[in-house]
Formats: structure tokens, sequence, C-alpha cells
């Protein structure tokens, strides 16, 4: 008699657990989003206009990083990150040509340097 009350006490606690473990998804899932959002607004708001001084600069350091001639970079660690970091936040499309990336990396650096008045 025991064991029947054991095996109703668990099938009671079992919706419990699929709430429970229904909970911990939907927390894990919206901190994943938080995460993503947070990344996007940070490269928009704080990474690209770093590059609004002299973004023909930052675009000729990752035609170097894209390119085979890393040495064009004067072995600076500091110009490799600077490149990847732009690559990072602006990646190539799968298929687009090169000059056209350039180009639209160009543009979107430009955008944001003047939606933040730091570009005439």
């Amino acid at each position: 008699m025991s064991e029947a009350r054991l095996d109703q006490a668990r099938l009671a606690d079992s919706p419990r657990r699929g709430l429970w473990a229904l909970g911990l998804f939907a927390g894990v899932l919206a901190l994943l989003l938080l995460v993503s959002a947070s990344a996007d607004w940070y490269s928009r708001e704080v990474s690209l206009p770093r590059y609004c001084d002299e973004p023909e600069v930052a675009l000729a350091r990752l035609e170097a990083l894209r390119s085979d001639a890393p040495q064009s970079l004067d072995e600076s660690r500091r110009d490799y990150m600077v490149a990847a970091k732009l690559e990072f936040i602006l990646p190539r499309a799968s298929g687009e040509p090169e000059a056209l990336y350039r180009l639209r990396v160009l543009q979107a650096v430009r955008k944001q340097c003047h939606q933040k008045g730091l570009l005439g």
C-alpha cells in the first residue's frame, strides 16, 4: 500500500517538474535573447562610432586583413584587431563581391557616424 501512495505522489509531482523545466527553458531563452540584443546594441552604439574618426583607414585595414598581404598592417596586432572587429560587426554576405562588401562597410560606418553626429 505504501508503494501505491508513492506512485500517486510521483504522479502528482510530475506536472510541477514539467512546469519547472518549462520555466527554466523560458529563462535561458530570455537570457540568450537579451545577450543577443545587447551585443547588437553595443555594436551599433559603441563599436561602430569608434571608426568615425578615420573610416577610410579602418576600411584599408579591413582590406589588408582580408587580402593575402597581412604585412601591410605594419605587424601591429592592434591593426589586426581593429580590422577583425569591423569584419565581425559587419560580416561579408555569402557570394557578395569584395567591392560591394567594402562599399557596404563604408556606408554602414558613415551612416552610423552621421546618425551620431560624429561625421560631417
